[in-house]
């Protein structure tokens, strides 16, 4: 063999694996791989796209679209030529989670393995595009030594939150034009949570509302930007829980025009005052500690044994759920003492207590009210 042969260029791979939990950025991933493995004019004849139905996959639909996606591959393309398989939003391939859990998953699961182990035929590729994976698998791992793997997950630590998703943000503000201040973005991302895309619409939706204004206002967030994390009550709660008596009426009266249930919002915000009252004790007892300044905060558990027991024996432990939204709420949580948060939730059982029990007050009124009583505490204070 000649010193040339041996310096052969490596052969491109054949196999791409995209994923994350940020699927805007890992759909955009697979598609400009698809695009450059198959140009949008050969792909006609040179690609196969594969994906199922929207909703719920069974573990049969699952395993068809395996046996699809095989036989895809062996299946040279119409007149000859390269040939691109592009298996999207195939949500199968975690063993710990449906459909991948069941065995008529995993055994064609595993016949593609050998597959793409084996190699596939000269001018064949393979993308597959899906939210999950597990790293543990053969599947993840055959990728992994014979591909490409491309991993797009939404930030879960609030340090990737601060570093990583809100500088990007930043970013998209500026390439259409807007100027948004940091805390009116952040009175966005509180409404959308941290998925990519639908942060990325809903700025697109600002920037047509802003007009020649281009500067996007709190006001405007309000108004155009409907809130979807967690519960369709968060955001009367978590404005409540900030201590403005001023914003907290804008946002229930507009909750009434919306035709919110008056005794629902009520019950989001007893929940939430409980869970205000527990880790407001838990800041006093040193069992979380909250430090940085302004712009990053972390926050930091330290439970004696006492603790541990207390905590974990609570139906909501505060220490569970999105790490960056746990820690916000640790920040309201240290605006005021616990017996303040432990007096108006009794204000706020009370009122249930009225509305239910027949008093002559009508539910909105009475809500309205037990918001002026309890933080019109100190909303005189606040005003210059």
């Amino acid at each position: 063999m000649s010193k040339t042969d041996k310096t052969k260029t490596k052969r491109e791979p054949a196999i791409f694996l995209v994923y994350g939990t940020d699927d805007l950025a890992a759909t955009r991933k697979a598609d400009e791989i698809v695009n450059r493995l198959c140009p949008p004019e050969n792909q006609a004849l040179g690609l196969e796209t594969i994906a199922p139905e929207p909703g719920p996959i069974s573990a049969e639909t699952a395993a068809s679209l395996l046996r699809t996606a095989m036989q895809a591959l062996l299946t040279p393309s119409f007149l000859g030529g390269a040939k691109t398989v592009y298996l999207r939003d195939a949500a199968i391939f975690n063993p710990l989670t449906e459909p991948g859990r069941f065995e008529a998953v995993k055994t064609q699961t595993a016949q593609l393995v050998e597959m793409l182990k084996a190699g596939l035929p000269d001018g064949v590729s393979l993308v597959v595009l899906t939210n999950q994976i597990n790293k543990s698998t053969s599947f993840y791992k055959t990728f992994a030594a014979s591909g490409e793997v491309h991993a797009f997950d939404a930030p879960e630590k609030p340090k990737e939150v601060q570093e990583d998703f809100i500088p990007a943000m930043e970013q998209l503000v500026k390439d259409r034009g807007l100027q948004m201040a940091r805390p009116v973005l952040m009175a966005l991302l509180d409404r959308t949570g941290y998925n990519r895309r639908l942060v990325e619409n809903e700025i697109e939706k600002l920037a047509v509302y802003a007009g020649d204004r281009k500067t996007v206002t709190a006001a405007d967030i309000q108004l155009m930007v409907a809130p979807v994390r967690e519960s369709k009550f968060y955001e009367f709660a978590s404005t409540f829980c900030d201590g403005d008596l001023d914003d907290t009426l804008q946002v229930l009266r507009r909750m009434f025009a919306q035709r919110e249930e008056p005794i629902a919002l009520l019950i989001n915000l007893q929940n939430r005052l409980r869970d205000m009252i527990i880790m407001a004790d838990c800041l006093k007892r040193g069992w979380a500690v909250l430090s940085g300044g302004e712009r990053f905060r972390t926050l930091k558990w330290n439970l004696p044994p006492e603790g541990e027991a207390l905590l974990s024996a609570l139906e909501r432990d505060p220490r569970k759920g999105h790490p960056y939204a746990v820690t916000m709420q640790a920040v309201q949580a240290s605006r005021f003492p616990a017996g303040r948060w432990f007096r108006w939730f009794n204000a706020a059982v009370d009122t249930h207590a009225a509305i239910t029990g027949g008093q002559t007050q009508t539910p909105e009124v009475a809500l309205e009210t037990l918001v002026i009583r309890t933080l019109g505490e100190f909303a005189a204070t606040r005003r210059p």
